[in-house]
């Protein structure tokens, strides 16, 4: 018998990949995402406010996100923001994120955020450059503008591979791709922590890894529990869905909003 029918005929093949959504998640999903009180606060917050966000394209979807929530409130929020740099040079978004801030008037921005994508890791990625890249922009934008809020933001994660070719390279103990880079991305978003203690994080990761149920969408690589992007936030194994995007969207808002609030 062949090694794709024996996985047919035990399941492998279907259900060796992340998780599908039920139609209760879904449901549970809708009901995060209502128009609430606090909601309606954290864009009020963000309406006028001089904000910068870096991004390429699942910061995006985010801002899809957050336009459609402003949108349902009656509350629209533009956000200043730009695509920098280029995906799979990571150095080159940080470069651009602190000539943006010098590029400014000093005192022109209140808050700056700049989020790496998916695309930026693979299973061979060194971690340790990226991380000192980053802080020596983060130490630009400072001196660039004075008094800035800097929100740090965990990058995103790839979704875990289905199917039956998935599953055969899982039969026959080979990692795959997607799952060694979302373990560097992981490893990213720890040491940005560590380097930042005490400091605003946006955990893109975690939101994008939460089920509805609050467990976690993870896979234990070499040893260690690795986050990866739940199944019902995505439809392409890497950028937001339009669940997704409200999701995260509504989640940013309140993380931007906060650290307005508790600034001022």
């Amino acid at each position: 018998m062949k090694l794709a029918a024996i996985l047919l005929a035990t399941g492998l093949g279907a259900a060796c990949g992340g998780s599908s959504p039920s139609a209760v998640e879904m449901k549970n999903l809708e009901s995060k995402t209502v128009i609430d009180a606090t909601l309606k606060a954290d864009l009020e917050t963000l309406r006028g406010a001089r904000v910068f966000f870096g991004h390429q394209s699942v910061g995006a979807n985010i801002l899809e996100g957050l336009r459609t929530l402003g949108q349902e409130a009656g509350i629209p929020v533009e956000i200043g923001e730009a695509g920098v740099g280029a995906n799979q040079q990571p150095l080159s978004k940080f470069e651009d994120f602190a000539k943006r801030a010098e590029s400014a008037a000093p005192g022109s921005l209140q808050l700056m955020a700049v989020k790496l994508c998916y695309a930026d890791f693979a299973p061979d990625t060194d971690v340790a450059p990226m991380i000192e890249s980053y802080k020596a922009a983060v130490a630009r934008v400072r001196k660039a503008q004075p008094g800035v809020r800097i929100v740090h933001v965990t990058p995103p994660l790839f979704a875990r591979p289905t199917g039956l070719k998935a599953g055969v390279k899982r039969t026959l103990g080979k990692q795959l791709w997607e799952e060694g880079a979302s373990a560097k991305s992981a490893a990213f978003g720890e040491q940005l922590r560590a380097a930042f203690p005490g400091e605003p994080v946006f955990d893109l990761a975690a939101l994008e890894s939460t089920r509805p149920d609050g467990s976690r969408e993870q896979y234990a690589i070499d040893g260690k529990q690795v986050p990866m992007l739940w199944a019902g936030f995505t439809s392409d194994g890497g950028h937001l869905n339009e669940t997704g995007k409200r999701v995260v969207a509504k989640a940013f808002a309140h993380a931007l909003a906060e650290e307005l609030r508790t600034r001022r």
